[in-house]
């Protein structure tokens, strides 16, 4: 019996070690891993206006966080779906009458500035937006002849970042709800304009430590 109780401790203290072990790096210093999902939603600014309106969607976030510097790194993977200007609707034939869609893939970085329940932070996220437009990206919005010719669309891949900022809040050290506000910015490429938004999302954090 007594050989049995000992193995069985043995046995939870190894268990222990191990998973310490495997949540530090070599360093020494301890480490979260998080995983998010996320709603979001936000205003077509600029350019970007001019052709849609407020876009929405979801997205996924893996992250690294270190604990005792802060950081976090990670990669985030979404989509997006963007609601046209009424006017088109004026002008373009109904199967060309497409909203646009959005796919952005982008490496993170977040600074925390606390640890505990309520973690503030500051981040950055760059990386690429592959996008399927209808044809009327252009500013032009007056000319009927314009919004008819034989062009079905485009799409393509573009370099952005977004900036953000945003909160988490911890109900266990298990889960957290969040909310942070972001400014996804894409660069002009080929017939592809610049555009850019103001989004807010609303995330729930699954914590590993």
């Amino acid at each position: 019996m007594k050989k049995q109780v000992l193995f069985i401790m043995a046995t939870i203290l190894a268990c222990g070690t191990f998973a310490q072990q495997r949540h530090r790096f070599a360093s020494g210093e301890p480490y979260d891993i998080f995983l998010s999902v996320k709603a979001a939603g936000g205003m077509a600014q600029g350019n970007f206006n001019k052709n849609y309106t407020y876009l929405y969607g979801g997205g996924l976030a893996f992250e690294i966080q270190m604990e005792e510097t802060r950081l976090g790194f990670g990669l985030e993977l979404a989509y997006n779906y963007c609601v046209p200007q009424s006017f088109k609707r004026n002008y373009l034939q109904t199967k060309y009458n497409w909203a646009a869609h959005q796919v952005p893939v982008f490496l993170t970085a977040n600074y925390y500035f606390y640890n505990e329940v309520f973690k503030p932070f500051v981040g950055i996220a760059v990386g690429t937006v592959w996008g399927k437009y209808d044809y009327s990206l252009s500013t032009e919005a007056s000319t009927e002849e314009y919004y008819l010719r034989d062009f079905e669309g485009q799409s393509g891949w573009r370099f952005a970042f977004a900036p953000k900022v945003g909160i988490l809040i911890s109900t266990n050290h298990k889960h957290a709800f969040g909310f942070e506000l972001s400014m996804p910015y894409c660069f002009e490429a080929w017939r592809l304009e610049n555009q850019y938004s103001f989004n807010a999302a609303l995330t729930y954090t699954f914590i590993i430590d």
